[in-house]
């Protein structure tokens, strides 16, 4: 009996020293132990387990006392406990809830990881809002864009596109194919500022519109707004689109690849050291060249086209609350004609941010930002080979702080300055015997600097406010030599009498005002809201182009003391509706916008190489306005979504002279006028790992101008006549685009990817980019229609993880 009970005594031991060290094993120790018992500041980290993505709105819960909190915009949020143990409960929509048994013994860190769950696999789409936000905030005009939501679309020639998804939306359109930008509701393209991890993007395509100049793989989502802007942007005056950086893995070392048929791709992110300090890196390059060289066209075979971008994106946490991030981004494109031609384009952004938090209320962010962009043209021709060379230069400091006052309230004031520099064009000759004469136009140069406060909070349940107020100032400085024109005669090089010198640094001109923003949200029911905005901006730069698409050939100005600041005024509403536990979105926008000092060109304008561009330049009026319709359905087998817009874009254009006026002073539509656009988006998911996609897409041809009449002189002359601009249209634009989404698992990682089989324009539909007229004896001008991809177009594509 006695050896029984030594027998039983040992046994019970060993097995609560096993579960002493099951237990041990299974909670997590925060902290050094500093013999003070709190409360300790617990940062918690909430990622995706499989692709280590921030999972924002995931809910951490404290089970001992209730309390807790959801993850921020970069998965993390904070919790004030004392010193003992804890179990975490963390939770979120689409993932298994996991319980995290910790031990804090002092201020610390925890990385949760959660694994989606086996019956909503397939329907899972990281936000960084909650379900319910649509209906919830003040935000009107803002949506948020997922990179698996772009991901899912069928690509073209195999890669998922952020500016052609952008396009999908409501109040979002192009021009056509080949488009570089786009225009959101009725808006030059040049009203949008772009900001890529901080920085201003001034071109954000390649090869002329057909790739986004994004690599989706370091993208973590991108903010659309199209109203209701917050007061911490500015400088642009229609919209904005920004893109979030993801952070390098904290864990592992890993990456992601895509080969495709004229494109590849690749990333690699993890810790230097230590988790503290992460790094990533991509690339991105096109050998489309030999789908060139294949046509049987000479004018085509002998053209090539190029592209790459590079990024680099280091963060360091110096501490739980003090972290420093660099990002750096370069992309290039190369485009040469047969006929000895040839384009670039190139960005390069460099970005330092610092992000610091005082306790649980408080935080600050700095950021210096430098952007340049250069474009060019290169003539090869034998004998008047010539170069062009045209560069922006954009550095900027931004400072913003918040203060959160309690739950959705908060309070936030900042101050932003950046110093502009354009080189206009600078036109070289290549050999020396050739007749061109070098040419410079002025630079420019000037300071853009602005404060803001941004007030933010919920009245009520059902009332919710958000307002802020934005101060501008632009100092256009020298050197530059401004021409004084004779005030009784129409502004042209021949009517200059004199000019004022300005030395460095001098001041020229400036500009300032005020930019109101205000939005209001009121709850009708949990699921239903109605929501009114205004917001007044002001853009003291200008994009000057006879193209309705961005191109190498287009001139960036600054406002001077002739062209005054674009300033846009919009006024919108909308009703917000979820359907069915916030699966379906649905909504209704209407807005109305006044734009005053638009631009537009007189007939027969010089835009490139001219020093006194203001001369061909005029100054007009516009306004537009439409209704919005968006529903989408988000979780499920099948995803999607349809938008339609009705708008109209108009421009009115009515100078002291003539020559200065535009289509007798009416009303005219503007270049990208389209008033019907519509798009459908699907998703079919047939298993774990294969899904067929779709997009179909429909807008009223763009504007354009034909020629009314033609005359003949006795010389043999012909020249085509034309009356008043955009009276016409080109054919209505429509688009059916498929693609299969399909892989299987092995133990191989490289062979366990997803091949992406997709078909652009299935019916091959020709849609007319443009449409030019040619002259033939004895009969009226000719019309032709310039498809720029009339032809269904088939792509593959893997991509894959290491």
């Amino acid at each position: 009996m006695f050896h029984y009970d030594i027998v039983r005594y040992k046994y019970l031991v060993l097995i609560g020293f096993l579960l002493v060290s099951i237990i041990g094993k299974a909670q997590t120790t925060i902290g050094k132990d500093d013999g003070k018992n709190g409360p300790h500041t617990i940062t918690v980290y909430v990622n995706d387990a499989e692709d280590k993505s921030q999972l924002i709105g995931a809910n951490v819960i404290v089970k001992e006392n209730g309390e807790g909190d959801i993850t921020n915009e970069r998965g993390r949020t904070r919790l004030n406990l004392t010193s003992g143990n804890y179990t975490l409960e963390v939770s979120y929509l689409g993932y298994e809830t996991k319980e995290e048994k910790i031990v804090v013994l002092g201020k610390g860190t925890i990385r949760i990881k959660l694994t989606q769950s086996a019956e909503t696999l397939e329907e899972v789409i990281i936000s960084s809002e909650g379900a319910d936000q649509n209906v919830r905030n003040t935000d009107l005009g803002k949506q948020v864009m997922s990179i698996a939501t772009i991901e899912a679309l069928p690509p073209f020639v195999g890669e998922a596109d952020i500016l052609k998804s952008i396009t999908l939306l409501p109040g979002v359109s192009s021009v056509g194919e080949a488009s570089a930008g786009f225009n959101v509701r009725g808006s030059n393209a040049d009203q949008n500022l772009i900001l890529l991890g901080g920085a201003p993007l001034y071109n954000p395509s390649h090869l002329f519109g057909f790739f986004s100049a994004f690599n989706t793989d370091l993208i973590q989502d991108i903010s659309i707004y199209k109203g209701g802007i917050p007061a911490n942007y500015g400088g642009r005056a229609s919209s904005i689109i920004d893109l979030r950086y993801k952070r390098g893995d904290q864990d592992n070392w890993g990456g992601k690849a895509s080969l495709g048929l004229v494109s590849a791709k690749a990333s690699l992110s993890g810790p230097v050291f230590t988790e503290d300090l992460t790094v990533m890196v991509a690339g991105r390059s096109s050998y489309s060249n030999w789908i060139l060289n294949a046509v049987n066209d000479a004018a085509v075979s002998n053209s090539s086209a190029n592209f790459y971008d590079l990024n680099a994106i280091v963060d360091y946490d110096i501490a739980d609350d003090f972290s420093v991030r660099y990002a750096f981004y370069r992309s290039n494109d190369d485009f040469s004609l047969a006929s000895d031609t040839s384009f670039t384009w190139s960005n390069q952004n460099h970005t330092i941010s610092l992000d610091k938090n005082f306790g649980e209320k408080f935080k600050i962010e700095l950021s210096a930002v430098d952007a340049s962009y250069n474009f060019g043209i290169v003539d090869n021709s034998p004998f008047s080979n010539f170069t062009i060379d045209s560069k922006i230069k954009d550095q900027g400091l931004n400072f913003a702080a918040k203060y959160f006052v309690a739950d959705n309230h908060d309070i936030s004031i900042g101050a932003q300055t950046k110093l502009i520099k354009i080189q206009p064009g600078d036109l070289n000759r290549v050999n020396p015997e050739s007749p061109i004469e070098p040419f410079s136009v002025k630079n420019e140069k000037a300071m853009e600097s602005g404060i803001f406060a941004q007030h933010n909070f919920e009245l009520t349940k059902y009332l919710g406010v958000s307002y802020g107020l934005r101060y501008n100032t632009f100092r256009f400085l020298g050197p530059n030599q401004v021409p004084v024109y004779d005030p009784l005669l129409p502004r042209n090089e021949e009517n200059i009498l004199s000019f004022t010198e300005y030395g460095d640094n001098d001041l020229i001109t400036d500009y300032s005002g005020f930019e109101p923003r205000a939005s209001l949200r009121l709850s009708m029911t949990e699921s239903f809201s109605l929501k009114f905005g205004y917001n007044k901006m002001y853009q003291y730069i200008h994009l000057i182009s006879s193209t309705t698409t961005i191109a190498p050939t287009d001139v960036w100005k600054l406002s001077d003391t002739y062209l005054k600041p674009q300033e846009v005024t919009q006024y919108s509403g909308g009703l917000f509706k979820n359907f069915n536990n916030n699966s379906i979105e649905a909504s209704v926008e209407v807005f109305y916008k006044d734009l005053q000092n638009i631009l537009d060109y007189k007939d027969g304008a010089t835009l490139i190489l001219n020093n006194n561009l203001e001369s061909d330049l005029l100054n007009g009026i516009g306004r537009a306005y439409g209704v919005e319709l968006y529903l989408e359905k988000k979780t499920g087998n099948f995803t999607g979504w349809l938008s339609y817009t009705y708008s109209r874009s108009e421009r009115k254009v009515v100078g002291s002279f003539p020559e200065e006026i535009i289509n007798d002073g009416d009303w005219y539509a503007s270049n990208f006028d389209k008033p019907h656009s519509l798009s459908i988006v699907g998703d079919y998911k047939l298993g774990k790992r294969t899904k067929v996609s779709s997009i179909f897409t429909y807008s009223t041809g763009r504007p354009t101008t034909y020629p009314e009449a033609k005359f003949n002189y006795q010389n043999g002359t012909n020249i085509a006549y034309y009356d008043n601009r955009n009276t016409f249209r080109v054919p209505d634009y429509h688009r059916l685009d498929l693609s299969l989404t399909f892989g299987w698992d092995t133990e191989n990682k490289w062979l366990s990817g997803d091949w992406v089989l997709s078909l652009y324009n299935v019916y091959g539909r020709k849609n007319a980019f443009s449409v030019f007229f040619d002259d033939i004896p004895g009969s009226p001008p000719q019309a032709f229609r310039l498809s720029v991809l009339g032809i269904p177009f088939p792509s593959l594509s893997y991509n894959f993880e290491f």
